[in-house]
């Protein structure tokens, strides 16, 4: 017989199907009597920045559907992710805690497990339903790391997947955080060598499958859409979103976190949105010296205009989502959540989020709040975090908000607006997770003021620049030396911030 090596690779997800089978039936778990409590939805949109999204002034008309539903939602103006990518971006949703608190600061990090428990699934699985999805494997290590309080954690579905492939993950529920480390990530992502010649040919056999990815598909003219493991279309994937919300529905109430990765890179929209937007001229910003990139000015606006028509494709899904849930009578009593998990950026040499800058580009995100019986837009100007999500949340579910959440109620929600809070967000991947955090990027934004640190890198200096978001809303112009007194005070709060949050880990290695 002449196996090939599709046949191959299918062969395998069927023994490891086979063998596995009862630990991957999916169920809805335990029914609910009906409640009076609102259900939550979280849709959360991978590396969709702010400022590229029409709903927020954008130049090109990349999200009509956003702006349609704002008519009817509360919409935050300046709100912050906690990182920069989806490790700390999402822990900090999830938790209501700073990066430097719960230590997911590295590239599919984990949380520190005095904070496991402490979660949105886990604080409100005691009166809601809980599911979450995420086609996202950073996220999904969280989730798994989260299992304990989550009843539905859905990891394969025909509603996703496009091209199958054996990631095992799946089929060990109880051990997601081991399984994803030792199989999905190293044999099967690339990122690795293994040193096993049987490994390494089971890497070869995935990186030539995904490399078939990358050629035009029937309405994709630059590929399907992929997340590093399967590829998938965002019509299918939206579809089998409403379809799962409309199966939840049948628990009262329920909570259901749902982490796509479009718009996140590659940026591959549907042949209609090809050629959808004009050409647009956006300010030079050359490079810094923490830069790691030195892409042309040329070329990265070309990547922008790929973001923007996938950022369009993305939209027409939301907007058909929305609008199926509003027929089937689901968003009449389901408070929906959009949002991101970080931000991306097109500027000073680099684009994407895999970055040591802490620009609005990178982590201004969007967030809009369609609550039931809401009919008129609501804008909240004041800055907001995401650490915010699980406060507000709790909230909304009539539970009190434990201490020592760094977040606080959404304003508009039952919270209060306060344009002079301390918004921080941390960057520190090149940092051990289990030490105090020397090497890195902070931001801190008070009021229109935004404070930024680099520090420890190698062969860089400690630097910080300061500037005025209302009046340079680019971040071009550096008033560090300028306005000594915003810097001398933000600086102060900012370092002994710092070191209130490596107080444990500097007592810790002293011992």
């Amino acid at each position: 017989m002449n196996l090939g090596r599709r046949d191959f690779l299918k062969a395998l997800t069927v023994l490891s199907a086979g063998s596995l089978a009862a630990a991957s039936l999916p169920s809805l778990g335990r029914l609910r009597a009906p409640s009076d409590k609102p259900n939550l939805v979280i849709l959360v949109l991978d590396a969709l920045t702010a400022r590229n999204l029409s709903v927020y002034g954008y130049a090109r008309q990349t999200t009509p559907n956003l702006d349609r539903l704002a008519a009817r939602a509360t919409v935050y103006h300046a709100h912050y992710s906690a990182g920069n990518f989806t490790t700390p971006g999402t822990a900090s949703m999830l938790t209501g805690l700073l990066p430097w608190t719960h230590r997911g600061i590295n590239l599919g990090g984990l949380i520190h497990e005095q904070f496991v428990d402490q979660n949105i699934f886990s604080l409100l699985q005691d009166e809601y339903f809980t599911a979450a999805f995420t086609q996202n494997y950073y996220a999904d290590i969280l989730l798994g790391q989260f299992r304990r309080g989550i009843d539905r954690h859905i990891i394969s579905s025909s509603y996703y997947e496009q091209v199958d492939r054996p990631l095992l993950g799946q089929y060990f529920p109880n051990d997601p955080v081991p399984t994803y480390y030792g199989l999905d990530d190293f044999v099967f992502s690339g990122r690795s060598v293994p040193s096993s010649p049987f490994f390494a040919f089971l890497a070869d056999l995935f990186q030539e499958t995904a490399s078939l990815e990358d050629h035009p598909q029937a309405g994709y003219p630059y590929g399907l859409p992929n997340n590093f493991f399967y590829s998938y279309r965002n019509d299918v994937a939206f579809a089998g979103i409403q379809q799962e919300i409309l199966n939840l529905a049948q628990q009262s109430p329920f909570l259901g976190y749902f982490h796509m990765f479009s718009p996140h890179e590659p940026y591959r929209p549907r042949q209609e949105f090809v050629g959808k937007f004009p050409k647009l001229d956006m300010p030079f910003k050359k490079p810094t010296k923490f830069s790691t990139l030195d892409i042309s000015h040329e070329s990265i606006q070309a990547r922008r205009m790929d973001y923007d028509e996938y950022v369009a494709d993305v939209d027409s899904e939301i907007g058909k989502l929305v609008d199926g849930l509003s027929a089937a009578g689901v968003m009449d009593n389901t408070c929906f959540i959009i949002t991101s998990d970080h931000g991306e950026m097109f500027e000073r040499g680099e684009y994407g989020h895999i970055t040591r800058f802490l620009y609005d580009a990178v982590i201004h995100i969007p967030l809009l709040v369609l609550a039931p019986g809401q009919t008129a837009r609501a804008d909240v100007t004041a800055p907001t975090s995401g650490l915010d999500l699980a406060p507000t949340l709790l909230h909304l579910a009539g539970k009190p908000v434990p201490a020592g959440l760094g977040g606080r109620i959404l304003p508009g929600l039952g919270g209060r607006a306060d344009s002079e809070r301390s918004i921080f967000t941390v960057e520190a991947k090149e940092n051990s997770s289990f030490g105090p955090l020397i090497q890195g990027t902070i931001s801190l934004i008070q009021g229109h003021s935004k404070l930024i640190h680099y520090m420890g890198y190698p062969k860089k200096p400690e630097t910080f620049e300061l500037y005025n978001l209302q009046d340079d809303p680019e971040e071009m112009k550096d008033l560090f030396e300028a306005d000594t007194s915003t810097a001398s005070s933000m600086k102060e709060e900012m370092l002994d911030s710092l070191a209130d949050a490596n107080r444990p880990f500097v007592k810790n290695q002293s011992k």
